[in-house]
C-alpha cells in the first residue's frame, strides 16, 4: 500500500479520533477501574470485526487484527487510565468526574489506539502477520502492564 493512500485513509478518521478523545476525556477512570472506557473500546473493536479479549488485569482489552497471511506478530500498547487531579481547564469537554482527569494524555492514546485498529482493519487484506492492540488499565498505578503480562497477554502472540 502506498504511503499517500495510507495517509488519506488515516485522515478520514480525524473527526472520529477527536470525538473519541473528548468523550474519554470527559469520563476519566483511575487505575484498573476503567470499566466505561473498556466497554467503549470493546464495542468499537467488535464493530470492526476484530477478535477481542476482555477482562485482562480487570479491565484490559486486546484487539487482534490478522493480516491476509501468516507473518510476524506486532503489539501496540495503549494506556487508558487517568490521574487523581481536579481539572481546571473550563474546556467544553472537561472532566465531569470530580478529582479525576486525563492529565497525561491517555485519553488521546486510547483514541489513537482505536484509530489504528480502524485503519488496520480496513487494510488487513494488504499485510501479513498479526497486530495485537493492548488497551491497558493501571499504567499510572497499580502496575497494569505487569498484571496483564502475568495474566498471559503476551503468551499467545496470535490470539
Amino acid at each position: 500500500m502506498q504511503i499517500d493512500s495510507l495517509k488519506r485513509k488515516a485522515n478520514e478518521s480525524l473527526d472520529q479520533l477527536i470525538s473519541w478523545r473528548r468523550a474519554f476525556h470527559q469520563f476519566p477512570e483511575l487505575g484498573l477501574e476503567c470499566e466505561r472506557t473498556a466497554s467503549i473500546v470493546t464495542e468499537h473493536l467488535r464493530d470492526l470485526g476484530l477478535v477481542v479479549k476482555t477482562g485482562i488485569a480487570k479491565t484490559g482489552v486486546v484487539g487482534i487484527i490478522r493480516g491476509v497471511k501468516e507473518g510476524p506478530v506486532v503489539a501496540l500498547r495503549v494506556d487508558m487510565d487517568a490521574l487523581p487531579l481536579q481539572e481546571q481547564t473550563c474546556l467544553p469537554f472537561a472532566s465531569k468526574v470530580p478529582n479525576v482527569m486525563h492529565a497525561c494524555g491517555h485519553d488521546g492514546h486510547t483514541a489513537i489506539g482505536l484509530g489504528v485498529a480502524k485503519l488496520l482493519a480496513k487494510i488487513r487484506d494488504s499485510f501479513s502477520g498479526t497486530v495485537k492492540i493492548i488497551f491497558q488499565p493501571g499504567e499510572e498505578s497499580p502496575g497494569g502492564a505487569k498484571l496483564m503480562i502475568e495474566e498471559g497477554v503476551l503468551k499467545d502472540p496470535t490470539g
